[in-house]
């Protein structure tokens, strides 16, 4: 597959191959298709079990032909932060698959084409990065989730990268830990060809229009994400920064584990 020149300026990877556009078009009817079925469904996350929209998740990115391959031993309890390097606005359909979680993430995703409404549905707790009154209701529905067992996901660079570099974690979140006494559990993303090429076209940075990243991630012919499960990062005897820097560095150490592996 061939980058355009800005693709190319910004350093981003894609297989040599594309699919092809009868195969893009059919992936695109049975995403609207399969979109619809969203609002239907029952949304509220049970981390007993694989509930239904984590089933959804996993068949929309099988639509997409991405498979999601995840390394690493999940804490037996329920009640963490996770914690995860941020690439693409795949990151939150990929760990819903994974963990039954609701999500903080900045309120200008809320407005997003298709993901918008996909991560409404998901139970996004959206915050506003420059009110300080949204940053503490927004700590206290996270506190209420933790209690009730479940988890919450958190990307604390803030925004995102193309995959090629881990931004420092913002520690205002970590106070969730600090706090209650729940852990972070740190979770590192990498997307592959299934040769292991790193994928730096799947990433959106928000500053590009979305459906051309989501033309990137159609034009693949096939996407593996692989999760790498860190242990948990416990709050005895630190604070928020020290607690956002152990953690960081456990994100770190799992993309180079990923980087390092086949």
């Amino acid at each position: 597959m061939t980058a355009t020149p800005r693709e190319a300026a910004s350093g981003l990877i894609a297989s040599p191959d594309a699919t092809s556009v009868p195969v893009r078009a059919a992936r695109v009817a049975r995403s609207l298709w399969h979109i619809r079925q969203i609002f239907s469904l029952d949304k509220a996350p049970d981390p007993s079990r694989k509930d239904t929209l984590s089933q959804w998740f996993e068949t929309f990115l099988g639509i997409l032909g991405i498979e999601v391959r995840p390394v690493g031993d999940r804490p037996a309890q329920t009640a963490f932060l996770i914690v995860a390097n941020h690439t693409s606005w795949l990151d939150i359909l990929v760990l819903r698959t994974l963990f039954s979680t609701c999500f903080i993430a900045k309120e200008e995703i809320a407005k997003w084409p298709v993901v918008g409404p996909m991560a409404r549905e998901a139970g996004t707790i959206f915050i506003g990065r420059n009110r300080l009154s949204s940053f503490r209701e927004t700590l206290a529905a996270s506190r209420r989730s933790l209690d009730r067992k479940i988890p919450i996901t958190v990307f604390p660079e803030g925004t995102t990268t193309i995959g090629d570099r881990l931004l420092p974690f913002k520690t205002g979140v970590f106070d969730l830990c600090t706090e209650t006494g729940y852990p972070a559990l740190p979770v590192s993303i990498r997307y592959e060809s299934p040769e292991g090429l790193q994928l730096t076209s799947i990433s959106y940075t928000g500053n590009e229009h979305f459906f051309r990243s989501f033309g990137r991630v159609l034009r693949e012919p096939r996407v593996v994400v692989r999760i790498y499960i860190s242990p948990p990062v416990y709050p005895e005897g630190r604070d928020r920064k020290s607690m956002a820097q152990a953690a960081q560095e456990e994100v770190a150490t799992g993309l180079a584990l990923l980087a390092s592996s086949r």
